[in-house]
């Protein structure tokens, strides 16, 4: 890509090549900031990033063939197995495993969180594994491995792969210099930044680099936060003061308009050649997985780099994958429903299934079905249940905690009211409060909404304007996101939600 600082006048008559720093030859191209000599970028690429993921999905691989290896000789020694039994299963635990963040150097795989996704995800890998090897790599043939040897591998897989990356985890956080932000700021954005990585619980180090020349020396927000280290022309001095590599990623918090256009090729060039620089948008993204409010404009669905298409190849499978799951769930939920209903019914009087009219896609109304939780004609009385509400009945408790409450809205989905991941269906009243007060709250009705979805599984219950603001955030990052693998990731999540009765 060509240098655009080349072709900008930087004094008096037309540059010279020969002596002018700005268009030297690629490899020995630096970049004048201000009246300061010009200064090189270094190298930042943290190779870590990288051959992390590399090295883990190797000792996976490794240690899924060890050990189906080892239990096939002493248990299964006189039977045959082939490549499908060594190469299917890791692939497809892998691919899960990259979806709850099994492969990212940052992740905290040492999380309870992590572990119980872990053990879902090889699982689940498991078993269409299994699925794949059996009804497809072996089918027909006369001579297979034993299903107990498959089981058990797995078994030991999902143990001995927790077990190295929690050793890893721990080994590499003592190994590895204290990183952090440098965020290039200017007074508003600055100080939203900085709130929002507080209310986060951002644990990287923030270093503030300021736009304007009066906000050196003074905090970001108010006493105890950070203050402006130093002004936006001291930027490639201050990323060269060590020589160890200290930052984790360049966040620009700052209109690109109050920035010299000599700044901005220096950001794009330590960004394609060294350090990640992301704005709010793509820092929310990358790092929080959802969306910030106050960067957002009304022309933000129309901007490139959505996934979301009408009449794509994408929703009509996702459309088919709903109508089949939940086609399924009906049918192999239906004992338990009838159970359900007679547990409702001896507890308290009044109608089994509970209706309300909630806002689907493009802000069409249909009425949503759930088993009754609650006493009946209660929901009246507030628009929020609390943690431990005396509306709820002892049925229902159980009901919300196993989220069984929500088997009912199969039906939905069946009728395209829903869709099994998505955006909360929320009642209309609940709606037309939040429209009044929460910006862009109208852009969650461009999808379906969804029994599950990214807000549900990483945000706890909210029961406030505020937690729905936090919420919206995530349910506009899945829009933009639109994916079937961000629908794995979501499936997974939901069931760690379910097995650990999470949320209300």
């Amino acid at each position: 890509m060509p240098d655009i600082s080349s072709r900008m006048p930087m004094g008096t008559g037309d540059p010279d090549p020969e002596t002018d720093p700005v268009i030297r030859s690629e490899e020995q191209a630096v970049v004048p900031i201000g009246g300061e000599t010009p200064i090189r970028p270094g190298k930042f690429i943290p190779v870590i990033h990288w051959l992390y993921p590399l090295i883990l999905f190797a000792a996976d691989l490794a240690t899924w063939v060890v050990s189906y290896t080892v239990l096939a000789l002493v248990f299964d020694k006189y039977q045959n197995y082939g490549a499908s039994e060594l190469l299917l299963p890791p692939l497809v635990i892998g691919f899960l495993l990259s979806l709850v963040g099994g492969y990212k150097y940052l992740g905290d795989t040492a999380a309870l969180r992590y572990a119980a996704e872990h053990f879902i995800a090889c699982i689940v890998g498991l078993t269409v594994g299994l699925v794949l090897v059996y009804l497809f790599a072996t089918y027909g043939a006369s001579v297979y491995s034993s299903r107990g040897i498959f089981l058990f591998s797995g078994i030991i897989f999902s143990v001995v792969s927790l077990a190295y990356r929690r050793f890893l985890w721990f080994a590499l956080g003592r190994l590895r210099p204290k990183r952090g932000l440098l965020v290039l700021a200017d007074k508003f954005q600055g100080r939203q930044f900085y709130r929002a990585c507080m209310s986060q619980g951002q644990s990287l180090e923030l270093e503030f680099i300021a736009t304007e020349p009066e906000l050196v020396g003074k905090p970001v927000d108010g006493r105890g936060s950070p203050l402006f280290e130093a002004f936006v022309d001291d930027l490639p001095r201050r990323l060269h003061a060590h020589p160890e590599n200290i930052h984790e990623a360049i966040v620009v918090a700052a209109k690109d308009s109050s920035l010299d256009p000599r700044i901005l090729s220096f950001l794009a060039s330590v960004h394609f050649q060294d350090l990640p620089v992301y704005s709010i948008l793509t820092f929310y993204e990358t790092y929080w997985e959802k969306m910030p409010l106050h960067m957002l404009t009304p022309t933000w669905p129309l901007q490139a780099g959505f996934h979301l298409v009408k009449h794509s190849a994408f929703a009509a499978a996702k459309r088919f994958f709903d109508i089949v799951v939940s086609g399924l769930g009906v049918v192999l939920s239906a004992p338990l429903m009838l159970v359900i209903v007679a547990l409702i019914r001896l507890e308290s009087p009044g109608p089994v299934i509970f209706r309300q009219t909630r806002v689907g896609q493009h802000r069409r109304l249909f009425t949503l079905l759930k088993f009754r939780t609650m006493r009946a004609g209660s929901e009246e009385l507030g628009i929020y249940t609390e943690k431990k509400d005396s509306r709820i009945t002892r049925v229902g408790r159980l009901l919300r905690a196993m989220r069984f409450d929500e088997l009912p809205q199969f039906f939905n989905v069946l009728r395209g009211d829903m869709s099994l991941i998505g955006p909360r269906a929320e009642w209309i009243k609940c709606v037309e409060q939040y429209e009044e007060i929460i910006p862009h709250y109208h852009f969650r009705h461009l999808v379906r909404p969804g029994i599950t979805g990214w807000a549900q599984v990483n945000y706890p219950y909210g029961a406030s304007t505020e937690d729905a603001i936090e919420k919206l955030m995530y349910d506009l990052y899945y829009i933009r996101n639109f994916s079937l693998t961000l629908d794995a990731s979501v499936t997974l999540k939901t069931i760690h939600t379910m097995i650990f009765g999470k949320g209300q």
